[in-house]
């Protein structure tokens, strides 16, 4: 069965270093100033897995930082749901995570909305952080997701 997952990370852009402080770096670490960007990715995963309570989707994100993602979205029977995810993009890879309450937890496409991190990454997003909100609707039928997060982005 196939599962759905649209995700939408918006970033807003800010500031670099001014030049007096790129100037006290060292070469090392003039190398490692953060950028921030405006990032907005879309996709739909298909159902893999499901353990328990862990349901695992992937497939293709488009956007600003295409790749390929996973999710892994947790649901025991509680209005709060958790989801970890990882985009594997040119460069590198961005790891995050959200926790989350249902809005309308009886019903068959229950909607939730809730805190959202990265957490980290690899590559070129090795410095990766960042935080924002997720909104979506858990499809209990063929254990589908659509999902939307809107955020900060930092590497």
């Amino acid at each position: 069965m196939l599962g759905a997952l649209a995700l939408t990370t918006h970033v807003a852009a800010g500031a670099s270093a001014q030049p007096s402080q790129a100037a006290a770096l060292t070469p090392h670490a003039a190398a490692h100033t953060a950028r921030v960007i405006p990032v907005r990715d879309e996709g739909r995963l298909g159902f893999v897995a499901d353990s328990a309570t862990q349901i695992v989707d992937e497939g293709h994100v488009s956007g600003t930082i295409p790749g390929k993602a996973r999710v892994d979205f947790t649901y025991n029977g509680s209005p709060t749901v958790t989801a970890r995810f990882v985009i594997r993009a040119a460069g590198g890879s961005l790891y995050g995570r959200a926790s989350c309450r249902l809005n309308n937890p009886t019903s068959p496409t229950p909607s939730f909305r809730g805190a959202l991190s990265i957490t980290g990454g690899s590559g070129r997003y090795r410095h990766a952080h960042g935080s924002g909100e997720l909104f979506g609707v858990f499809h209990r039928r063929g254990y589908a997701l659509l999902v939307q997060a809107i955020g900060r982005l930092r590497y």
